[in-house]
C-alpha cells in the first residue's frame, strides 16, 4: 500500500517500528513518522473521562488533576518567553483539557480561552476557568477570523488527524504578526532513536503522527509562518508521573497508581531533549 506523507506528501516512506499492533511508518523527505488507523476510526472517541483518570488504561493519564501545578509552572515559563500582553491581547489554547494552561495565561494578563474536543474534561476545565473551555474541534474553531494574538498547543499537534487543516485554522485564528507556540516530540531525536519502539511518545492510539524538526518546518511554513525557533526545553515533572510514564511506556503495564510510594508528589526538572517547543510568527499576506 503507498501512503502519502501528510505534510510534505511525498509517498517514500519506510518502516520505521511495530507498535501495539500496528505499523509506523517513517517519511524519507520531511521525517514524519505515522501510522495509518483503520478506516472509520475516530480520533475523537480516545479521549473520555477514563483517558485523564484510569490507571488501568495502557494510555492516557492515572491522574491527569495531580499534575495541575506542574503543569501550570510549564505553561507559565512557556508563555514567559514572548512578551507581557498589551491591554485586550487575547490567547486561544487549543486541546485545553481541563483548562490549565488557560488558568495560567489569564493569571498572566491574557484574555485566554481554550478548546477542548472532550466534553468530559472542558466539564472539570469548568471549575479551574470558569467559561473559558468551548467544546469544538481543533479543525473547525467557533471563532472569526483574526479573533488572537496568540495560539498555544501544548502535546496536541500529534493527537490531531489531519496536520495541515489543523495549522490552516490556527494561521485562520491568528491576526498578522500573531504567533504560534507549541511543544511536541521530535521523532529524530537522540532518545527516540535509542529507545527504538519503546520511545514513551510513542503512545498509540492517542498519538497519530510524530513529528521531526524538518517536518515542523514544513508545516507551519506551508501556511505563512516564520518559524523563530524550535528547541528543546525543560520541563517539571513529579516523580509519580516519571514513574507512570515508565509502567505504562517501557514495562506496558496498567496497574498501580503513581501516589503509591513516598516522594512521588515531588517535582524535578527533566529535558530528554525529545519534545520540542517552536514558535513561529504568522506573516502578513500582503
Amino acid at each position: 500500500m503507498t501512503v502519502a506523507c501528510a505534510v510534505c506528501g511525498a509517498v517514500a516512506t519506510r518502516r520505521k517500528h511495530r507498535k501495539a499492533g500496528v505499523e509506523i511508518l517513517q517519511c524519507e523527505s520531511c521525517g514524519l513518522a505515522f501510522w495509518v488507523p483503520e478506516a472509520g476510526f475516530a480520533p475523537e472517541a480516545v479521549y473520555d473521562y477514563s483517558y485523564c483518570s484510569d490507571a488501568a488504561q495502557p494510555h492516557g493519564y492515572d491522574a491527569y488533576g495531580d499534575l495541575e501545578v506542574v503543569l501550570r509552572k510549564n505553561f507559565s515559563r512557556r508563555l514567559a518567553r514572548i512578551s507581557q500582553p498589551r491591554a485586550g491581547a487575547r490567547l486561544l489554547d487549543v486541546g485545553a483539557a481541563f483548562g490549565f494552561a488557560v488558568a495560567e495565561a489569564r493569571a498572566g494578563g491574557w484574555r485566554a480561552v481554550g478548546l477542548e474536543i472532550s466534553r468530559a474534561a472542558a466539564s472539570r476545565a469548568a471549575t479551574v476557568a470558569p467559561g473559558s473551555v468551548v467544546v469544538a474541534n481543533a479543525l473547525n474553531a467557533p471563532f472569526a477570523g483574526g479573533s488572537f494574538d496568540v495560539v498555544t498547543l501544548w502535546d496536541v499537534l500529534e493527537h490531531l488527524a489531519d496536520p495541515h487543516a489543523a495549522v490552516a485554522e490556527v494561521s485562520r485564528l491568528l491576526r498578522p504578526g500573531g504567533r504560534v507556540l507549541l511543544s511536541t516530540g521530535d521523532v529524530d531525536s537522540l532518545l527516540a532513536r535509542v529507545s527504538g519502539p519503546r520511545w514513551h511518545l510513542y503512545t498509540i492510539p492517542e498519538h497519530l503522527f510524530f513529528y521531526s524538526r524538518r517536518s515542523l518546518h514544513r508545516l507551519l511554513e506551508a501556511h505563512g509562518f516564520r518559524v523563530e525557533r524550535i528547541r528543546a526545553d525543560a520541563s517539571h515533572y513529579t516523580l509519580g508521573y516519571l514513574a507512570e510514564r515508565i509502567r505504562k511506556t517501557l514495562l506496558g503495564r496498567t496497574a498501580g497508581g503513581r501516589g503509591a510510594w513516598p516522594g512521588a508528589g515531588l517535582s524535578v526538572p527533566v529535558n530528554l531533549f525529545d519534545i520540542v517547543t517552536a514558535e513561529a510568527v504568522r506573516l502578513d499576506p500582503q
